[in-house]
């Protein structure tokens, strides 16, 4: 009798010791299939922010502009909706004009609400997955940056005692570096860029012209996508960027114009 009951405390034994085996398998495989799905998941978002911003870049820097201001004609050729008086014929990379621009006193602002809405088309599709930043970059001792555009989400809730019960993202346009403070060096791009966390960058070479310079200006076009990140304005890595709200600045230079 003793036997068997040694028999039977053996098997109850056995039998916890293997549901115990069972239990941290079924929980390694729980946590590993976990674990696996958000590594799939986040490589795919960031593998599609790369490949989007690579293509994005593209699209910007060989965007067609017409030089006269006109609307463009529709396969090259007028029709009743356009006309020689209403469309343009004398196309030209957009990016070109640009250096243009560059050229005559080393800063973009003749053609930069152009070159700032053709950014804004081109990331429309992807607006309400990723906040993004664009700036030039001319390799000079400091650095200089002509250029610097940032569009990001900045949210709003609405609570109710203890819940919240409404969040509202509003996209604001900044042009960043407005000041063109000397303190402003890459470190501090690369820290925010580090803060939110880049889901996919693109850089391509620039060569500026100058008037009266024999010699081109070697840059680079950067384009940084990264996914919402809820920072308030006063976030000491925003603030260390210098960036005034895109309506702020039209404003300021409409009052300041003659």
């Amino acid at each position: 009798m003793e036997r068997m009951n040694y028999k039977g405390q053996a098997a109850i034994t056995d039998a916890l010791f293997f549901l115990l085996i069972v239990m941290s398998l079924v929980s390694f495989l729980f946590f590993f299939s976990s674990q696996y799905g958000r590594t799939v998941g986040e490589y795919s978002n960031s593998k599609f922010g790369s490949d989007y911003a690579v293509s994005a870049l593209k699209t910007i820097l060989y965007s067609s502009f017409a030089r006269d201001g006109l609307p463009l004609t529709v396969d090259g050729k007028f029709g009743d909706d356009c006309t020689p008086d209403s469309c343009s014929e004398e196309v030209d990379y957009l990016i070109a004009a640009v250096k243009e621009d560059y050229a005559d006193d080393e800063n973009i602002n003749f053609f930069r609400e152009e070159l700032t809405d053709s950014i804004k088309k081109v990331m429309m599709p992807v607006r309400n997955s990723f906040d993004y930043l664009v700036y030039i970059k001319v390799n000079l001792s400091p650095y200089s940056y002509p250029y610097f555009f940032m569009s990001r989400k900045e949210f709003t809730s609405t609570a109710s005692g203890a819940f919240i019960t409404d969040v509202t993202a509003v996209q604001k346009d900044y042009y960043c570096n407005y000041n063109d403070l000397t303190a402003f060096n890459q470190n501090k791009i690369n820290h925010f860029i580090v803060f939110v966390g880049a889901k996919g960058q693109a850089v391509s070479s620039l060569y500026l012209p100058v008037i009266g310079d024999t010699e081109f200006r070697e840059g680079e076009i950067q384009l940084i996508l990264w996914s919402p990140n809820d920072f308030n304005s006063e976030n000491p890595l925003f603030v260390d960027l210098d960036c005034v709200l895109r309506e702020d600045v039209l404003e300021l230079e409409a009052a300041a114009a003659p």
